[in-house]
């Protein structure tokens, strides 16, 4: 290499160090120092990056990185964050209907520590969870989940990350699905028209996995829905009312 190339490849080097080195002052300036006008070139910096973002999930996810100081960045460990359940309050494992014990049914209050996404998009409850007289048969027993009547070959989602462990057919269920989740969580979805998915099927939340239906035991088309934590029903209107749509 001849000298003349050698002194320019050296001197471009000194440049890009003396740049790099002027924009981490300024940025240390910045947050240390809160010196009013960089405080100002920072604000319009950011405010004009904020008015060329259209998406407003985007807009919001960069307001929080904004926002975010060194110590929140470097306590925040997300790969230690599992998703469970926790009940809260009395319940226990049995729950009493018209003076009879009926196991492994709880009407104990429980929290998610992750949002679920809703199993339909619309609908209404024609069927809560607890005691009724079975629209069928026409005897009293429990309901160990809630009916949604929505239209007919609506999608049917997933309402957490999951495996299918049934996928199959009865004359009471008709065409259902069970997907167990992580920490002993259990979903269950009923009389579907059509399923997308069979067992050993490892699918996402939010993944439609079958079309609503009228399938076995019903009386018109809807979503025959359960979230089992241990083998246990509870009521599924606790995770649902502040649910995800999946679209």
């Amino acid at each position: 290499m001849d000298k003349n190339r050698q002194d320019y490849l050296i001197k471009a080097l000194a440049l890009q160090f003396l740049v790099c080195s002027l924009i981490f002052a300024l940025f240390y300036s910045i947050k240390y120092f809160n010196i009013p006008f960089l405080t100002t070139i920072k604000e319009s910096f950011f405010e004009e990056i904020n008015k060329s973002i259209t998406n407003e999930d985007v807009k919001e996810a960069f307001k929080k990185i904004q926002n975010f100081t060194e110590e929140e960045f470097v306590l925040t460990d997300f790969s230690e964050k599992t998703f469970s359940a926790e009940v809260l309050g009395e319940g226990g494992k049995d729950a009493e209907i018209n003076n009879e014990t009926v196991e492994n049914v709880s009407f104990a209050k429980y929290k998610f520590n992750y949002k679920i996404f809703s199993p339909v998009i619309g609908g209404e409850v024609s069927s809560e969870f607890g005691e009724r007289i079975h629209p069928i048969n026409g005897t009293l027993g429990v309901h160990k989940g809630i009916d949604i009547a929505i239209e007919e070959n609506s999608p049917i989602y997933a309402i957490f990350d999951g495996e299918v462990v049934e996928a199959s057919y009865d004359q009471w269920n008709g065409n259902y699905v069970k997907i167990k989740h992580d920490n002993g969580i259990l979903s269950v979805y009923c009389h579907a028209n059509k399923l997308f998915v069979k067992k050993g099927d490892v699918i996402r939340g939010g993944e439609v996995i079958a079309l609503v239906g009228s399938t076995g035991q019903s009386t018109g088309p809807h979503i025959h829905f359960e979230l089992r934590i241990n083998d246990v029903s509870y009521n599924p209107s606790y995770a649902l009312k502040d649910a995800r749509n999946a679209v």
